[in-house]
C-alpha cells in the first residue's frame, strides 16, 4: 500500500446497518443496562452481607478472574457453535441464574460465598458472550460498515454498562435488594430472544472432535505467524498498560492532589464515559472523513498529550475535560483495532484469535494498574501519568511507521457485501449511531 493509498479518504456516504445488526446492537444495549444494575447492586449487597472491606474485593476477584481463566476456551466454543445461537444460549442461562438469584435475595440474605459464586458464573458467560459477540458482527455487517457497527457496539458498553446502568442498579437497590437482580435477569431473557431472532450464523462452526488445547494453539499459532495482526495485537496490550498506568492514579489525583471533594471523582468519571460515547457515536462519520491510518494516530496522540496534560493541572475540571478526551482516544482506538481484526482474521479462526488478543490486552491493563501503584508509591502521584502519556506517544512514533501494514489488512471496498450485510431494509438504523442511543 502506497502513501498515496493512505491519504486516500473512503467514502462519506454510509449504507445501512440493516434489520440482523439491529437486532444484535439492541440486545448488547439491554444487556449492558443490566450488567451495570448487577455490578453496582453487587459491591453494595456484599457490604450488607459482610462487614468486612475484603468482602467488596471478593466479588470483584471474582468477576474478573474469567477473563483470565475462560478467555482462551472461550475462543474455542465461539468457533465450534453457531455463534448466535451460542450467544442467546448464554443469555437465557444468565436469566435463569440472576433471575434465581434474584428470589433468594428477596426471601433471604445469601452468604458472600453465594455472591462470590454468582459473579464467576455471570463472569464466564460474559467473558464467552463477548467474543462471540465480536465474532458475529462481521457476518451481519459489510466491511465498510464495521466502524459503525462497532461504535454502536461500544457505545452500549459505555452508556448503559457505565452510566445508566450503575445509576438505575443502585437506586432500585434503595428500595428493595432483589430489585436491581431481577430486571437484570428479565433484560437477560429479552436479550436472548432478540439475538435468537437474528437466526443462524453464516459461518460454519469448526466441529473437529480435536482436543480443546489443540484448537487453542491453532489460534495462538495463527496470530504469532500473522505479522500484522500479531503486531495490532503487541500494540494494543502496550497502548492498555500505558494508558490504564496512567488513569489508575486518577482517583488520587482528584482526592489528594487537587484536593477535590470525593463525589468530584465521579463527574471526572462521567466525563471519560462521555468521551467514548462521542467517539462510538461519530465512529462511522469519522470513518467518512479521515482515512483509517490519521484515526489510529489521532486516538494515540490524544491519549498520550492529556494524560501528560492532566499530570499538570490543578483543577478537578480540567481533569475531568482530558479524562473526556482519553475516553474519545481509547474508544477511537479501539473501534479500530476490533475492525481491522475482524477483516484480518478468517471468520473460522475469529473466536480463537479474538480470545488471545483478549487475554493480551487484559494482562496489558492489570500489568499497567500494578506499575502505576509501585511508581506512584517510589516517586510521585503525578508520575504515572507524565511516564504514561510519554509512553503513549513514543507508541504514536510507531504507529506512524507501522500504518502501512496496519492498513493493508483493510478488506478492499469493492469487495461483494456479505449476504446478509445485503438485508437493509427502511426499518434498518443508520451507519451512524442515532443520538437516542448514543462500548
Amino acid at each position: 500500500m502506497t502513501a498515496a493509498d493512505l491519504a486516500e479518504k473512503p467514502p462519506k456516504s454510509r449504507p445501512r446497518l440493516g434489520r440482523k445488526f439491529t437486532l444484535l446492537w439492541s440486545a448488547s444495549a439491554i444487556s449492558s443496562v443490566g450488567d451495570g444494575m448487577r455490578e453496582s447492586a453487587l459491591p453494595l449487597l456484599a457490604v450488607a452481607v459482610s462487614d468486612s472491606p475484603s468482602a467488596v474485593s471478593v466479588v470483584s476477584v471474582a468477576t474478573s478472574l474469567p477473563f483470565l481463566l475462560m478467555s482462551l476456551y472461550g475462543g474455542v466454543l465461539a468457533d465450534r457453535s453457531d455463534r448466535r445461537r451460542l450467544m442467546w444460549t448464554i443469555d437465557a442461562l444468565r436469566a435463569v441464574v440472576v433471575l434465581g438469584f434474584a428470589a433468594w435475595v428477596f426471601l433471604a440474605t445469601p452468604p458472600l460465598v453465594a455472591l462470590a459464586a454468582v459473579a464467576f458464573l455471570l463472569g464466564c458467560g460474559e467473558t464467552v458472550f463477548s467474543n462471540a459477540a465480536t465474532s458475529a458482527v462481521p457476518e451481519v455487517v459489510r466491511p465498510d460498515q464495521l466502524d459503525a457497527a462497532n461504535g454502536r457496539m461500544q457505545a452500549n458498553m459505555l452508556v448503559g454498562g457505565n452510566l445508566i446502568g450503575p445509576l438505575l442498579g443502585s437506586a432500585l437497590f434503595a428500595v428493595a435488594a432483589g430489585f436491581p437482580f431481577t430486571v437484570d435477569g428479565a433484560s437477560f431473557a429479552l436479550a436472548a430472544v432478540l439475538v435468537a431472532a437474528t437466526g443462524r450464523s453464516t459461518t460454519a462452526p469448526t466441529r473437529t472432535g480435536r482436543p480443546v488445547l489443540t484448537e487453542i494453539r491453532e489460534g495462538v499459532n495463527w496470530l504469532v505467524r500473522h505479522r500484522e495482526v500479531r503486531m495490532l495485537a503487541v500494540l494494543s496490550t502496550l497502548g492498555a498498560m500505558t494508558c490504564f498506568m496512567g488513569t489508575t492514579m486518577m482517583v488520587l489525583m482528584v482526592t489528594r492532589v487537587v484536593h477535590a471533594p470525593a463525589a468530584s471523582y465521579g463527574i471526572v468519571l462521567a466525563a471519560g464515559a462521555i468521551g467514548g460515547t462521542a467517539a462510538s457515536t461519530l465512529a462511522g462519520r469519522l470513518s467518512g472523513l479521515l482515512n483509517r491510518g490519521t484515526r489510529i494516530a489521532l486516538a494515540f496522540l490524544l491519549m498520550g498529550a492529556s494524560l501528560i496534560l492532566m499530570a499538570l493541572s490543578n483543577s478537578v475540571f480540567e481533569i475531568a475535560a482530558l479524562y473526556g478526551v482519553i475516553g474519545f482516544g481509547i474508544v477511537t482506538w479501539n473501534i479500530q483495532a476490533i475492525s481491522l481484526r475482524q477483516q484480518a482474521v478468517p471468520k473460522e479462526l475469529l473466536g480463537r484469535v479474538n480470545s488471545c488478543y483478549m487475554l493480551l490486552t487484559r494482562l496489558g491493563i492489570m500489568t499497567g494498574a500494578a506499575l502505576s501503584g509501585w511508581i506512584a508509591s517510589v516517586t510521585s502521584i503525578r508520575t504515572p501519568l507524565v511516564l504514561a502519556g510519554t509512553l503513549l506517544l513514543a507508541l504514536l512514533v510507531a504507529v506512524l511507521f507501522l500504518l502501512p501494514r496496519m492498513t493493508a489488512m483493510e478488506t478492499p471496498r469493492t469487495e461483494t457485501p456479505a449476504p446478509e450485510a445485503a438485508d437493509a431494509t427502511g426499518d434498518a438504523t443508520a451507519a451512524t449511531p442515532g443520538p437516542e442511543k448514543s462500548e
